[in-house]
């Protein structure tokens, strides 16, 4: 449920209600209480919105009409998009927030003039989790879920059917099977939001309809994925992880998520996986070692701060001759740590 500061809630498992004062977390708000005045803190899913920051009355569907006056779109973009009929799913931070450090509403967009038939999942690790279902009345939004930063980290892909259904004489559309992978380092740049006509805020924007966007992944055994991972580490000339040259200073950007350096963890426990990130760090950093003066950034995420913990011990312990530095905490938040070779 979406619940913003000024909101007027009740309580579902208890007597009153009062106003959203701060958001604490992805599931968690202050309320003060109407009866005492004192401010509680209180699990979203057991509130309940009866009146919208500003005096609107609540849509309890939590459904937004892109051409409706309580739109969060701008005017000047309200009637964009009604003749291409496309879908989207978007990644919007908080009003208010530092985009890259913000929890992520994700929500699907409705810019046809048909109604929405959905089933939403999302994928953390080897899991997916079928999430919500329901339908989507034509040019609205409605949000699906809310991500902190650490769910934000483990999340691997999300995934969308779609039966869209108009009433009357109509041209049948084909239904829509879209699996989007999702690459946690965009969360921490802030070139990755963009402005859309359907927030006032920038979001990171996802076309569903069109090209088809799904991406298979292979499911391999544990025995099989290890041989996989022992044939990269074994070729290092021919297994590159994913690099970025930066314009005229040529930094390095290295992505040492998972999901951005093999395309599945099918097999793997969490040793595994580090031990396969500080592979690919060590790699890069032999692979430049003498290249003084280059500027590496490592990108590393939050999450619960072990990946960073060790590439950091790692840096002291082997590269303590080379400067460390965090990187660009407007591009990257304090998920990089940038590294200049000496």
């Amino acid at each position: 449920m979406q619940i913003n500061i000024g909101d007027k809630v009740r309580f579902l498992n208890d007597i009153g209600g009062g106003t959203v004062t701060k958001i604490i977390d992805a599931n968690t708000v202050m309320v003060l209480n109407d009866e005492d005045e004192f401010e509680i803190p209180s699990i979203k899913k057991n509130l309940v919105v009866v009146e919208a920051a500003g005096g609107e009355q609540a849509n309890q569907q939590q459904t937004t009409h892109i051409t409706s006056e309580s739109s969060t779109v701008k005017p000047s973009a309200q009637n964009l998009f009604v003749e291409k009929e496309e879908v989207y799913v978007a990644f919007a931070p908080r009003e208010g927030y530092n985009p890259t450090e913000s929890p992520q509403e994700l929500y699907l967009i409705n810019d046809t003039n048909h109604i929405l038939l959905y089933g939403f999942y999302d994928k953390k690790g080897n899991k997916m989790e079928g999430q919500t279902a329901g339908n989507l009345d034509p040019k609205s939004k409605i949000l699906l879920n809310e991500y902190d930063l650490k769910e934000l980290n483990e999340l691997s892909s999300c995934f969308f059917q779609i039966l869209f259904y108009k009433p009357g004489e109509s041209d049948i559309k084909k239904p829509l099977e879209r699996n989007i992978k999702i690459q946690p380092v965009k969360f921490y740049k802030s070139t990755s939001y963009k402005d859309t006509p359907y927030f006032q805020q920038n979001v990171i924007l996802h076309k569903l309809t069109g090209e088809d966007l799904e991406h298979k992944l292979e499911e391999l055994s544990q025995k099989e994925f290890k041989k996989v991972i022992r044939e990269k580490e074994s070729a290092n000339k021919s297994s590159k992880p994913q690099i970025n040259v930066k314009g005229k200073e040529e930094i390095i950007e290295v992505d040492l998520h998972i999901n951005s350096l093999i395309d599945s963890v099918t097999g793997l426990s969490n040793a595994d996986i580090l031990e396969f990130q500080l592979n690919k760090f060590h790699e890069i950093m032999r692979q430049h070692q003498n290249s003084k003066g280059k500027r590496i950034v490592f990108i590393h995420g939050i999450g619960n701060g072990t990946l960073k913990k060790k590439v950091h011990d790692e840096l002291r312990r082997k590269y303590k001759k080379h400067y460390q530095q965090d990187a660009s905490f407007k591009e990257y938040g304090w998920g990089a740590t940038m590294v200049t070779i000496r």
